[in-house]
């Protein structure tokens, strides 16, 4: 039985239940007597789930976007294609400045990113709530942590009202979009 009935698409469904599945399984393990104490791999554990969680929320809300727009390619806001451009003055060795023509770019629909899903769901009143809009973008924030490099500070520890949390989040986009 799935966790995801209201979802048509087979392949979707399937790995949404994946997904939970594994978030089941680490679980099972982060709270398990086994780690306790082992504070960094509970923490790993934690990271691991809320990546997953987080897959879920954006692969909802990008399913329920499709749904709404019936379409395969998206016009996003601030993303413009320029072109025939001609520098009128030189400013200095980086700045110019141009004249030419620009047009709004379109992308794929399965090319956008969690942010660009999250936006674009606000914009078509998918999306009501500010609240939740908030609270998505935070689990996004929290999932993003995946990319070290770029990090401003020492990486946190996970808790589990971080996983609380984004379950939280979790169930009320499955909510939303399963309406």
């Amino acid at each position: 039985m799935s966790n995801f009935p209201f979802i048509q698409n087979q392949i979707l469904r399937f790995n949404l239940d994946l997904a939970f599945v594994h978030i089941v399984d680490l679980l099972t393990l982060s709270e398990s007597k086994s780690y306790k104490g082992k504070n960094t791999l509970v923490s790993s554990l934690r990271k691991t789930i809320i990546i997953h969680t987080a897959s879920i929320i954006e692969a909802l809300l990008l399913w329920k976007f499709k749904q709404v727009c019936n379409t395969t390619k998206v016009e996003l806001a601030d993303e413009w294609k320029y072109f025939d451009i001609k520098p009128i003055y030189k400013i200095s060795e980086s700045q110019e400045v141009i004249a030419g023509f620009r047009r709004k770019e379109q992308r794929d629909i399965d090319r956008i990113d969690f942010i660009r899903v999250t936006e674009l769901c606000q914009k078509y009143n998918i999306l009501r709530s500010k609240k939740l809009k908030i609270d998505i973008d935070t689990v996004r924030e929290l999932r993003n942590r995946v990319h070290i490099g770029g990090l401003s500070e020492i990486e946190k520890e996970y808790k589990k009202s971080d996983l609380e949390f984004c379950f939280d989040v979790a169930k009320r986009v499955k909510k939303l979009v399963s309406n």
